[in-house]
């Protein structure tokens, strides 16, 4: 006789929840894991996963779970359930940035994740811890990006090390395009992109990327940056000040609009 499955709390997460559901419809009919996945043509073990929220469902699986169970309930939560699986401060910066009427960003290494392009913020990922959770992570920020259009938008102030556009992240043709992205993004009129020069010398906020984020309800926030998902939201009113001052100085160090969009296309075609 087989192990009985590990148990599961639907009170400790939606993504646990989403999963004890799962288990809980397939049991109530006498299916076994194999049953289930022969007739949403998934395998047994990627079933397995998603009962014990090791893996996030995408919308194909929700709705065949939903045509096996004569149910509404996957197709219309997976997204929460997704979602529900990346860091609290991933989650909580995308809410943030959907209340903010003014976005500062700062980046030394990469592009920041507002401009990203899908194909650079997988090969980002695929590089890191989080792989198994690369769908996820790049839906996530894919769908941050959406409050960067339409009626409403925050105005996007970035400053960008010149090293960061040089990196060739995912090859040259996912370079190429991220720096495209970039361009036509420029060419919106509440973002603004400036560049660091790579031969400066030393300068303000070498040490790390930010965001400081204008809440519409008055206030600022803060997000740092940090490696595997360690980065962190602050409030404290002298950090912010601080990190004001850092932001004012690294863009003061920063060429213009104009001579940012001469050295991205200049970068672009050199790739």
């Amino acid at each position: 006789m087989g192990r009985p499955p590990n148990p599961l709390n639907p009170n400790n997460s939606f993504a646990e929840h989403y999963g004890w559901k799962i288990r809980t419809l397939r049991e109530s009919r006498n299916w076994s894991l194999d049953d289930l996945a022969e007739r949403i043509a998934c395998s047994p073990s990627h079933l397995s996963k998603l009962e014990r929220a090791q893996k996030s469902p995408d919308e194909k699986i929700a709705r065949l779970l939903d045509a096996a169970f004569g149910s509404q309930y996957f197709a219309e939560h997976y997204e929460v359930a997704a979602r529900d699986r990346l860091p609290a401060t991933a989650r909580s910066l995308g809410e943030y940035e959907a209340e903010a009427t003014q976005i500062r960003a700062y980046m030394p290494t990469l592009v920041v994740g507002l401009l990203q392009t899908e194909a650079y913020t997988r090969a980002i990922v695929m590089s890191g811890p989080y792989r198994a959770d690369v769908e996820e992570i790049v839906a996530e920020r894919m769908r941050r990006q959406t409050i960067l259009d339409g009626v409403g938008a925050p105005r996007l102030l970035v400053v960008v090390d010149e090293a960061a556009l040089r990196r060739v992240v995912g090859g040259k043709d996912v370079m190429q395009e991220q720096l495209a992205r970039i361009e036509v993004d420029m060419a919106k009129p509440n973002i603004l992109v400036q560049v660091v020069p790579g031969d400066t010398a030393e300068y303000a906020a070498l040490s790390g990327g930010f965001e400081l984020l204008s809440l519409a309800e008055g206030g600022d926030i803060a997000y740092v940056e940090a490696p595997s998902g360690a980065g962190r939201m602050l409030e404290d009113p002298d950090i912010l000040k601080g990190m004001d001052e850092t932001y004012d100085l690294a863009r003061s160090a920063a060429l213009s609009t104009t001579e940012t969009a001469r050295l991205i296309k200049e970068i672009r075609e050199s790739l």
